[in-house]
């Protein structure tokens, strides 16, 4: 099967190739043939996570028809394919930092009760089923053309001096023309291909923070969590962070504990059915997520890891005597990986002294929180009242390279800062600054680096100022 563009969109073509064919009770011999599927767009955007959903829809929004190509057959990143259904929207000095697509999104899921908030935790908890038909539909009507169960396989100039970025699907291979291409892979995998310089991990030696596989239990009991004096959220939902480390404890002095964890970083139960609970409680140290033998390895040990961490919770945790692993998610959870050496880079000192650029086109108040590589521990750096800094437009710019843009966990910084600005909702905000820098270089027809930040901001403000204001609970 091959595809061809026609006026009433993406259309199947039946080629020639070896099989069978049953119509009408004959059995037919038929040859099928794969062929080429070819694409040209103004703005190609790569991966269908937070990063690339702000990325496509701001493009769109902006007038620039724009390709978004996912290798899952759904939008929402680890949220949805790790499960991890917790977005960290940490506030600046009260003030909320995330851009229009992340407030838009949270305001229709909270509208439809499928989302609530805690303010301690700075947290927004989320239905990732919901969320995945509710990022779809957005950037269907906006007009984004999405295109799903496609791997990346190589990226190069193009005659022209556009970017030719082709993918593998099943019986066909997809060839993209793209003057503008945004990296929202999360592990830079475009920006690589392309020939873009990358770090990976920490600088003493590349090993970059663990893997998780999230966890979901059904037949929580709310009511024995609360008898116990664990707190209710929202009127009726289970939340903790940082917790139950003395349990661990005794748990792993019983030999009932070998994840190396100190505690549970976060339990949630789930918008809607307060009697299922997702938990971020694994970790997986030592392995590369863009290596696939330690993909493969660390998904093998997240499930192991998994049912262990249920039988902790049946056996130590008020609440979830009756409880049983519902589900994990689809994909391992990924902290960090690949990240490009921009025109600028982003530092911890930075991150620290709440430093705010010139060119700064979007901003974060998540401190560093760093899961350690090769250890049980996790440093989080506690922030002064008021913390914000900038993260600057170059530090998505890859340094040897034009018209190509990361977006999401993947740009240019340390270790240590990339430990702070990889929540979902500054990610969003990224994607969105990248979207619009690519708009913008298209309808003045100029190099991607030459649209200023300035233009880019304002025109995020602008957005800002059309969306009606989000109240919390």
């Amino acid at each position: 099967m091959s595809y061809t563009r026609s006026a009433g969109g993406i259309q199947p073509r039946i080629a020639r190739r070896p099989g069978w064919l049953f119509s009408r009770g004959v059995v037919e011999h038929v040859v099928m043939q794969a062929k080429p599927c070819d694409f040209t767009t103004p703005c190609l955007v790569v991966g269908g996570g937070p990063a690339g959903y702000g990325a496509a829809l701001a493009a769109s929004r902006a007038g620039c028809k724009v390709l978004l190509v996912e290798h899952h057959g759904y939008l929402g990143g680890m949220g949805a394919a790790a499960n991890l259904s917790c977005y960290l929207n940490y506030r600046g000095g009260g003030e909320d930092l995330s851009e229009a697509a992340y407030r838009g999104l949270i305001g229709r899921l909270r509208a439809a009760g499928l989302s609530y908030h805690v303010g301690y935790a700075h947290a927004d908890y989320i239905d990732p089923e919901f969320t995945k038909t509710l990022m779809e539909e957005t950037l269907l009507r906006a007009g984004v053309t999405l295109l799903y169960h496609c791997l990346l396989d190589r990226v190069a100039r193009a005659d022209d001096g556009a970017w030719r970025v082709e993918f593998v699907a099943k019986n066909a291979r997809i060839r993209v023309r793209a003057d503008y291409v945004i990296d929202a892979t999360g592990d830079a995998d475009v920006c690589a291909s392309a020939g873009a310089q990358t770090t990976h991990g920490r600088n003493s030696d590349g090993r970059a923070q663990p893997m998780s596989m999230v966890v979901q239990l059904a037949g929580f009991d709310p009511r024995a969590w609360a008898d116990a004096g664990l707190p209710i959220e929202a009127g009726r939902y289970a939340v903790k962070c940082d917790c139950f480390g003395a349990e661990a404890s005794r748990a792993r002095a019983a030999g009932e504990w070998t994840i190396p964890r100190e505690n549970i970083a976060m339990l949630w139960a789930a918008p809607g059915d307060p009697t299922r609970v997702t938990i971020n409680g694994t970790r997986i140290n030592g392995l590369s997520a863009c290596d696939p033998l330690d993909v493969t390895r660390a998904e093998i040990e997240g499930r192991r890891q998994a049912g262990e961490l249920a039988r902790f919770f049946r056996n130590h945790i008020p609440g979830f005597a009756d409880a049983h692993l519902a589900q994990t998610g689809p994909q391992i959870g990924v902290r960090e990986s690949r990240r490009i050496v921009g025109r600028a880079v982003l530092t911890e000192d930075d991150v620290r002294a709440s430093r705010m650029p010139n060119d700064t086109i979007t901003r974060c108040a998540y401190p560093i929180d760093v899961h350690s590589p090769d250890s049980a521990a996790t440093q989080f750096e506690s922030m002064p009242s008021g913390h914000v800094y900038g993260i600057p437009w170059g530090c998505l710019l890859p340094a040897n390279l034009e018209n190509i843009a990361a977006a999401g966990r993947c740009i240019s910084a340390t270790h240590e800062a990339a430990g702070s600005f990889r929540v979902m909702p500054t990610c969003m905000g990224l994607g969105e600054a990248a979207g619009t820098g690519a708009a913008l270089a298209a309808q003045a027809k100029i190099p991607l680096s030459t649209v200023s930040s300035g233009s880019i901001r304002a025109a995020m403000d602008k957005q800002l100022r059309a969306l009606p204001a989000l109240s919390r609970p």
